[in-house]
């Protein structure tokens, strides 16, 4: 079904860019758990031969003492950005969850297809590609792009590349984005971008 794969489309047939609100419009459910040892922010699996998000809100508990200034905005837009990811492989992965649940690792580098593929999803869904030119346009850094737009700058940068692909211009990039920064997300940007 191409509407699963398109998250242009998906918004327009949901009426929303929230994660949370598209997965239910498809029927897939999200689970929160509580699960204090695990490292995991969240996995996709399927539960009677249907896909269904599980996110780890002790993973998003823990986040606030862990990191100086971590806020509950920051806690909503990182579930959001967790939620968006693995919306991307209910939607684009079907056929892989059928043989095991994708998850993500925070302390594994794991460089996959499918995790760039959930990733740039993920981008597709959040980031409003006119309101990120508008701010890419002015005199802001990337980061403070990210952070007016409540994504991970390795999310925007996901966009970028999308915009790349499809023929846009932009100057080049400090890096590329591991595949799984997923696993290890919080609101501050990216370990790659601190002095």
């Amino acid at each position: 079904m191409a509407l699963l794969t398109d998250p242009q489309a998906l918004i327009r047939w949901a009426g929303s860019r929230d994660p949370f609100v598209i997965a239910d419009s498809l029927g897939i459910p999200v689970h929160h758990l509580h699960h204090p040892e695990s490292r995991l922010p969240g996995l996709t699996c399927l539960v009677a031969n249907r896909p269904s998000i599980f996110l780890n809100d002790a993973y998003f508990d823990k986040l606030p003492s862990r990191y100086h200034g971590y806020t509950e905005e920051n806690i909503h837009d990182d579930v959001l950005q967790v939620a968006a990811h693995e919306l991307g492989h209910s939607c684009l992965h079907r056929d892989q969850l059928r043989l095991a649940p994708i998850k993500e690792y925070e302390i594994f580098n794991v460089r996959t297809t499918l995790e760039a593929e959930a990733n740039k999803f993920a981008a597709g869904i959040l980031i409003d590609r006119e309101e990120m030119l508008d701010l890419l346009a002015t005199d802001l850094s990337i980061l403070q792009v990210a952070s007016k737009m409540h994504v991970n700058v390795n999310l925007l940068i996901y966009m970028i590349e999308i915009l790349r692909e499809e023929g846009m211009s932009f100057n080049s990039l400090p890096y590329i984005p591991r595949t799984n920064f997923i696993g290890s997300i919080h609101g501050f940007g990216s370990a790659e971008w601190e002095d």
